[in-house]
């Protein structure tokens, strides 16, 4: 469950990442705050997704009742749903999609164990790295560090009224700090390098604090702690840690944006961030500086001067479109391959053949001498109605030779009138036989039409299997059915393999489920060996999707 949910999380995360540079490049003339806001809403629904793919995972893993129409995995992970529709031709590219899916499919449930284990050493790894972050940021405003002037701590008072902060909010100088910083949520500390504010004129170092509060007035302490939570969850999701990128940016723009508009002034806040640029370096991001972790000066800086937001690169879009081009593929391919495995073909207007009562009086012409010197006697040519489309081949026209009158008339004298042109040259080249048909009359199976016929010989059910498993007790059979078991693979050895194990009530549906997960009698043998007893089918079926071996 949990694998499947981490990798689903990847696509799922490409579409967030897409909707997420749409978003940029339709706001880009935006406020800030909105942007940020609908960049924050959309890591809300990816959460809220991923959560409910793995409720979902969970709830079928208990239950264990696939239904059609929902994507299921083969062990817990979500995979196109088996279909019991028939192989054709036509859907061969569907299908041989579907068996690369399959086979991804089996390899992860197969190998899901490790696969969850190295996902948890790597995040327990990173969580411990945020933890220690966590702890430093309480450190640093423990140790090394000294109250500000009194001045200062008396001109703090009147800006925490401008941005309406209630909570108490202390300014303290710190040795261990290169960059102003927020530090804490319900004690919020600004931490500012010593001797800064004896350095920096008051107006810049102004333009720095309102900036620092706009941290704490937006809470973003709180947020910026969850969201790095959020990157040590899906670490290895890289759609999602641009998209978190993003974010930080833009909440460093909100910052901006609203200490500008408490100073009305532009020229201060560029001053103050083109003077801590030398001071900048690499501090932990569990703590909320000035110039921000992941945020260009320079890039700010164009974007106060210039009042515009930046939107995608070159190379931005170039990825986001070949995300989505790959996702459509997918899905288009994907959802093509199903439709194909369980739409029955479509086919053109038939011409019928239109039979006299009785045998026709028109004398039989004589045709020209073949290669071998003698004359061909052919009989009087039958009528048959103008099709619609397609229009027939006017230089190569059929001949009676193409109708087999011999097969024509085994069908009729079974039942089938009104037979077309195309449904007789089927039965041919498919090698459907009155025999076959008759064979088939004797087991009770009496209206089924030439398609069907069809069907049955291209996927290899014959009456001899039928009457195989009607000889093991199995005597509701459909046609539908004995297609599906010739597909999966099922035959009576396979069953009878099954019962002699202590099964005697196996069903069909559930040998093609044993069949379909690769539970086969010796599996069952050898679990039986090592346990000395006999499970439940199904057990055995989620051993083998678990990739457990009694070994």
């Amino acid at each position: 469950m949990l694998t499947w949910t981490l990798l689903h999380s990847l696509w799922q995360g490409l579409i967030f990442a897409i909707v997420a540079g749409i978003v940029l490049v339709l706001t880009k003339k935006a406020s800030s705050s909105l942007r940020y806001n609908l960049l924050c809403c959309g890591m809300t629904l990816f959460l809220a997704v991923s959560g409910y793919t793995f409720y979902r995972l969970l709830h079928i893993r208990v239950t264990e009742t696939p239904t059609s129409g929902n994507l299921l995995p083969a062990a817990g992970g979500w995979a196109a749903a088996e279909t019991t529709a028939p192989v054709t031709p036509t859907s061969m590219t569907g299908h041989t999609l579907r068996n690369g899916i399959d086979s991804l499919v089996q390899y992860f449930n197969a190998h899901a164990s490790f696969v969850v284990v190295i996902w948890f050493i790597i995040f327990l790894a990173r969580f411990v790295q945020l933890l220690s972050g966590v702890v430093y940021a309480q450190r640093i405003r423990h140790y090394q560090t000294s109250a500000a002037p009194s001045e200062w701590q008396q001109r703090l008072t009147p800006l925490l009224h401008r941005l309406q902060i209630t909570r108490p909010v202390s300014l303290l100088q710190s040795g261990l700090v290169k960059v102003p910083m927020v530090v804490g949520w319900l004690k919020p500390v600004i931490l500012v390098p010593i001797g800064m504010l004896t350095h920096i004129s008051p107006d810049q170092v102004e333009s720095i604090l309102l900036h620092e509060l706009a941290h704490i007035r937006r809470q973003d302490y709180v947020f910026n702690l969850v969201q790095h939570v959020v990157d040590t969850l899906f670490f290895f999701n890289p759609a999602l840690l641009w998209v978190s990128s993003l974010i930080r940016s833009e909440r460093e723009n909100c910052c901006d944006d609203m200490a500008i508009r408490q100073t009305n002034s532009r020229r201060r806040l560029i001053e103050a961030l083109v003077s801590f640029h030398e001071y900048r370096q690499s501090v932990q991001a569990y703590a909320l500086s000035l110039t921000g972790k992941n945020n260009g000066v320079v890039r700010r800086v164009e974007r106060i001067v210039y009042r515009k937001n930046h939107s995608l690169n070159a190379g931005e879009r170039l990825l986001l479109m070949g995300g989505l081009m790959t996702l459509s593929v997918a899905f288009i391919t994907i959802d093509g391959s199903r439709q194909d495995a369980s739409a029955s073909p479509v086919r053109p207007a038939a011409t019928h053949i239109q039979m006299p009562a009785t045998p026709p009086s028109a004398p039989a012409t004589t045709h020209p001498a073949s290669s071998s010197g003698k004359g061909i006697l052919k009989p009087a040519p039958m009528t048959v109605s103008t099709p619609s489309v397609p229009q027939p081949d006017t230089t190569h026209p059929r001949t009676t030779e193409d109708y087999s009158p011999d097969l024509l008339d085994e069908l009729q004298s079974l039942g089938y009138h009104n037979i077309s042109v195309d449904q007789l040259i089927r039965c041919k080249e498919h090698g459907v036989t009155g025999e076959f048909i008759a064979d088939l009359r004797k087991l009770g199976y009496k209206d089924f039409s030439l398609d069907k016929a069809v069907e049955l010989v291209d996927h290899g059910v014959s009456a001899e299997f039928i009457n195989s498993l009607r000889n093991m007790g199995y005597t509701d059979i459909s046609l539908d059915m004995a297609v599906r078991l010739v597909d999966h693979g099922v035959s009576t050895d396979f069953i009878g393999s099954i019962r002699k194990l202590g099964f005697a009530g196996i069903s069909l549906e559930k040998a093609i489920r044993l069949v379909d997960h690769g539970v086969t009698s010796d599996f069952i043998v050898s679990w039986k060996n090592k346990t000395g007893k006999l499970f439940e089918l199904d057990d055995y079926i989620k051993l083998r999707d678990s990739g457990i071996d009694p070994s």
